[in-house]
């Protein structure tokens, strides 16, 4: 269930997406090359929700990953509970 979903209507969102929003939309310099999820799936955020979506190089998105708390406090990821 989960895979058709993703395969049917993820992929082509995020395809969409980079193509729409080609430059970072943290660092506003690099090319975006990924999709970052502000309330990620594991803390009840959605895959298909655009807004909850952001194009992101693959810099900008390693630095929200391994700064969960500045990257909060920043607005690039949400808790569960938000």
């Amino acid at each position: 269930k989960t895979a058709k979903l993703y395969k049917e209507h993820r992929v082509p969102l995020v395809k969409r997406l980079l193509a729409e929003r080609t430059a970072c939309e943290r660092c506003g310099t690099a090319r975006s090359v990924d999709i970052h999820e502000v309330k990620s799936r594991a803390r009840g955020g959605s895959i298909l929700d655009e807004s909850n979506l952001r194009a992101v190089c693959r810099k900008c998105h390693n630095w929200i990953t391994c700064n969960p708390q500045e990257a909060h406090d920043t607005g690039w990821l949400k808790w569960s509970w938000e």
